[in-house]
């Protein structure tokens, strides 16, 4: 296969990509901030509790464009495995670091910190990525660990690239399968520590990062086929969201699942409608990059330039922004109409405030490692890599 990285052009609708699916994790988030505000059982909490179910592809887009964007950088590159792992880890672990310990910080204050036992339970959170959203985080280093494998995997099997993703494809589900019907019926506590909190292993989203990377290496392909069955697709994603929809109720009531558990985001159904959401959102991608091209709507496609930016920040700093909507809420009262209306402005709020701090730290020297970018470089609105 021929070395052509350096003619392609720059993929703009990778970035409008990746920036909705972050910004539909800060959706569905703050959502369930507002869940609970209702009480258990009741007609508002069970409507809530269904709409975390479509949007649950954003979660799996999140790990899509992860691998898309990883090969799309680099799989044609020679690999240079110590440089690689020194690039993308430096980029990571600075934020999981800082923001795990700024969370765990605020948490605790004014109680006693910095104690003994505070930093045996920040290291805690590290190791096992279960607070404030960092589990992301550790996915990653996950991948980039298994990264010179999968790498190596989709060298070996050029030519084939379309068996390796219906394989994946089949094994996720089959994932799915097992954690929601067999895993709970077996005892786990003696499993390592990513086998029972398999949301934090990297192999079981491998559907994902697999289908990913492979969009990432024939993303012309990949592309011109969405183009060409978008009507389909499209007319699929409006046969899925209410049927996704209706899953939580055939969960609760039929399959007698917890209320937490029937909208898990692990579940055989979710990684059929969650591949059909994110083709159509590689459609979107693709318009706007048609966007871009054309000129057209100039200041726009500049706002999404620099949002695409502070994506990855976004997601890091949510949990600032939810913790103050936390405590707004706290003022509500429960059951209350007002939630409804309070609702979709507080998700506008989340996503507007998160927004203007991961811009502020962006153009700030030193602080702006810690959403995993350089510092902003005003004179060029162009990005010129998509890491």
């Amino acid at each position: 296969m021929p070395d052509n990285r350096s003619k392609r052009k720059y993929l703009y609708g990778v970035d409008l990509m990746r920036l909705l699916f972050i910004v539909g994790v800060l959706t569905i988030h703050t959502s369930t901030q507002f869940t609970f505000k209702f009480s258990i059982g009741s007609a508002p909490f069970l409507l809530l509790s269904a709409f975390h179910m479509p949007m649950h592809f954003t979660r799996m887009g999140f790990m899509f464009v992860s691998g898309l964007v990883l090969f799309l950088n680099s799989y044609r590159r020679p690999m240079h495995l110590l440089s690689f792992w020194k690039r993308r880890y430096f980029w990571v672990l600075i934020p999981y670091f800082f923001w795990n310990i700024f969370y765990h910080f605020l948490a605790h204050y004014p109680e006693k910190i910095l104690t003994s036992n505070w930093w045996l339970q920040y290291w805690h959170l590290l190791i096992h990525g279960s607070g404030y959203y960092m589990y992301f985080l550790l996915i990653m280093l996950q991948l980039y660990l298994l990264y010179p494998l999968l790498r190596l995997l989709l060298k070996k099997t050029e030519g084939k690239h379309l068996q390796v993703f219906f394989y994946a494809f089949a094994i996720e589900i089959l994932i799915t399968v097992f954690t929601k019907f067999v895993m709970p019926h077996l005892s786990t506590s003696n499993w390592p520590y990513l086998l029972q909190s398999y949301g934090m292993f990297v192999l079981t989203y491998e559907g994902y990062f697999i289908a990913g990377a492979l969009a990432g290496i024939h993303y012309e392909a990949v592309e011109k086929w969405i183009v060409a069955n978008i009507k389909k697709i499209f007319i699929a994603a409006l046969i899925g969201i209410p049927v996704i929809f209706a899953y939580y109720f055939y969960n609760v009531n039929l399959l007698h699942l917890s209320y937490s558990k029937a909208y898990e985001v692990h579940q055989p159904l979710i990684v059929v409608y969650a591949f059909i959401i994110i083709a159509n959102i590689f459609y979107v991608g693709h318009l706007y990059d048609q966007l871009v091209i054309s000129n057209k709507h100039p200041k726009f496609v500049a706002f999404i330039s620099k949002a695409q930016k502070i994506a990855f920040g976004l997601y890091l700093s949510q949990t600032v922004a939810l913790t103050i909507l936390d405590l707004i809420l706290e003022q509500v009262t429960t059951n209350s109409a007002w939630l409804w209306l309070i609702w979709p402005v507080a998700t506008l709020a989340v996503i507007a405030f998160s927004g203007l701090l991961c811009w502020t730290i962006y153009n700030t020297p030193v602080a702006h490692y810690v959403i995993g970018r350089p510092l902003n470089q005003r004179n060029k609105w162009k990005s010129t890599s998509h890491n």
